[in-house]
């Protein structure tokens, strides 16, 4: 099956993504959910960890065991962005001031990339892997989060310096991969009026999804 040039797949590293998309609600649940239960605040910090854990095996089987696809391209970082933009709500309930603003630049950076996304793969751009501002991005976000969900108590000096690291490498990642697309696009606008639409073209997976 295929969806948008897309060959529709399904492996161990595929099924993982799932996996983490559907730890989700789970963690949401016991997240807000600590307050009144200790022991779920602890619960929800191993769904996070077993949620990060699942994010590195799914990229060491699908380069082991060559399993890499197309959709593994998109399921990978899609619930890499599910999973931050719940986390950072989760803890915007639960800690206001700051946080709501990495929120807010969260929201906005990644409607932003799904849209910008969304008009690449419809032009039949073919996706590959991560680059190193995105893996930084991502790597940085992963364990501040881990921190805070991990140390409730968190002075808030430091919860707000953590907040803004990650805040200004959400928005360096964001301008690279802003300037990244429009360059593509420009680039596939002139083929197809030189001489066609080149389907070959390619673009990082994380220019269309990742931070």
């Amino acid at each position: 099956m295929h969806f948008f040039n897309i060959e529709l797949k399904m492996n161990v590293p595929n099924a993982l993504s799932l996996f983490r998309i559907a730890l989700l609600p789970l963690f949401v649940y016991l997240y807000l959910n600590s307050g009144k239960n200790t022991a779920y605040l602890y619960l929800a910090f191993g769904v996070f960890i077993l949620s990060g854990i699942t994010d590195s095996l799914d990229g060491i089987i699908a380069r082991k065991f060559n399993q890499i696809t197309d959709l593994g391209k998109i399921l990978d970082p899609l619930a890499d962005k599910l999973t931050q933009v719940t986390v950072v709500v989760c803890l915007a309930i639960k800690y206001k001031g700051v946080v709501i603003s990495l929120l807010v630049i969260c929201l906005i950076k990644e409607l932003c990339q799904a849209i910008g996304g969304f008009l690449l793969l419809r032009r039949g751009l073919k996706i590959q892997g991560a680059r190193w501002f995105g893996k930084i991005s991502t790597f940085t976000f992963y364990g501040v989060m881990i921190s805070i969900v991990g140390w409730p108590n968190m002075p808030q000096w430091l919860l707000a310096s953590l907040i803004i690291l990650v805040a200004l490498l959400m928005l360096f990642a964001f301008i690279k991969y802003t300037t990244i697309f429009f360059r593509i696009n420009k680039a596939a606008k002139l083929e197809d009026k030189n001489t066609g639409y080149n389907s070959e073209e390619s673009i990082e997976s994380d220019d269309i999804l990742d931070i």
